[in-house]
């Protein structure tokens, strides 16, 4: 196994000295824990907070960005920085959304990869909840039950880990969900880069009103047909059910909308 460079100790580190009582758990995922890390690999840092706190999530966040460029490292976003409450939101929901819709799992919003996609963000999490974990700080032993859980999520519902058409999406020329998702790029090179649903304030994208949508989708009959098209935006195309269904975990469908087209 690879040893992890001191950078992923020091993005703990950092999580500690900025958000101090405020913080229940870090660690360093990914291709680090693993042992699969390479020369120029990016560290994926998952934080678990009390309570959200944008200033020093933006804080940690260019700090944390400083530390890839310093030692010469591939940068793509700041972790996983959540407040408990809104991760907890994160993980219900998806797991209510693949009880309604396991067709999801061969839909664009997954396969593709996009950044829209909630269900797709919170797999994410799920894996990274999952898989090994290196330079831990858990002083309450929270990490142990969010493992075991995230376990038990894969083992009931198995899933590629890797989506076939990363890279391809397609999405419709004018929509909603092509101008959201070219909005989000934009940000990446701008003073508010990490102002999307992989950056911080994430209660923003996956806080109160994941839990509305998550009520809609409790008592749906599963919808298991697959879309057409994997590469492409599912929704022109899908059949009402599912259609519904895959807009109400869209980030580029209104909350009011996406549960009123489960009604």
């Amino acid at each position: 196994m690879n040893q992890p460079p001191p950078i992923a100790g020091r993005t703990v580190e950092l999580a500690q000295q900025l958000f101090g009582g405020n913080l229940l758990a870090a660690y360093v995922g990914g291709s680090y824990a693993r042992g699969a890390n390479k020369p120029t690999s990016d560290v994926d840092t998952v934080v678990i907070l009390r309570q959200a706190h944008r200033a020093r999530e933006a804080d940690f966040a260019e700090q944390f960005r400083e530390l890839h460029r310093t030692a010469g490292l591939k940068y793509e976003h700041c972790g996983e920085v959540f407040d408990l409450p809104t991760l907890e939101g994160l993980l219900t929901y998806t797991e209510r959304c693949l009880e309604a819709v396991p067709a999801i799992q061969q839909s664009a919003c997954y396969l593709a990869d996009c950044p829209l996609s909630i269900f797709r963000k919170g797999d994410v999490v799920w894996k990274m909840l999952e898989e090994p974990k290196i330079c831990v700080f858990d002083p309450d032993s929270i990490l142990d039950g969010l493992t075991e859980r995230a376990q038990r999520y894969f083992t009931r519902w198995p899933m590629p880990r890797i989506q076939t058409y990363k890279g391809r999406l397609r999405l419709p020329d004018g929509s909603r969900h092509a101008l959201l998702a070219h909005s989000f790029a934009a940000l990446a090179n701008t003073s508010q880069w990490a102002h999307t649903p992989v950056g911080i304030g994430l209660e923003r994208w996956f806080g109160r009103d994941l839990i509305w949508r998550s009520e809609a989708l409790v008592g749906q009959a599963p919808v298991t047909d697959p879309t057409q098209n994997p590469a492409a935006c599912p929704l022109p195309e899908a059949g009402r059910d599912l259609a519904a269904l895959l807009a109400a975990q869209c980030l580029a469908t209104p909350m009011a909308d996406a549960v009123r087209g489960l009604r």
